[in-house]
């Protein structure tokens, strides 16, 4: 059997799919992060740490995914006809400040007092 080559697709056709890719995953850990509410709001024991930390991590994780796939799709307008972007307009639409500072090459010092950063 004959094996075909993939056909190439532009840039911002790929980006744009990942992007829908990741919105959906942030659709479903939405779903998710509200039924688990639901349970919990219908329990009579009160959350412990680990539980509430978990849960942050989860909603954490969803903030996550909206970000890369807004991110994604501006990149994916502002690609030019050379496969080239300019990152700043889709840095600027990532509202999770080490994520944009990650996803602009740069590195970023540890906060000295060692709290988490508030989003």
């Amino acid at each position: 059997m004959m094996r075909l080559e993939p056909t190439p697709l532009p840039l911002r056709l790929a980006a744009e799919r990942v992007s829908a890719e990741l919105e959906a995953l942030y659709d479903r850990l939405e779903r998710l992060e509200y039924g688990l509410d639901m349970v919990f709001m219908h329990t009579s024991e009160s959350l412990d740490g680990q539980t509430i930390s978990m849960l942050q991590e989860l909603d954490m994780l969803r903030q996550s995914l909206g970000a890369l796939a807004d991110f994604l799709v501006h990149l994916a307008k502002d690609t030019n006809e050379g496969g080239l972007v300019n990152p700043e307009e889709a840095l600027r639409a990532v509202p999770l400040r080490d994520m944009a500072v990650r996803l602009g090459g740069q590195t970023k010092a540890e906060p000295v007092s060692g709290h988490a950063e508030l989003f």
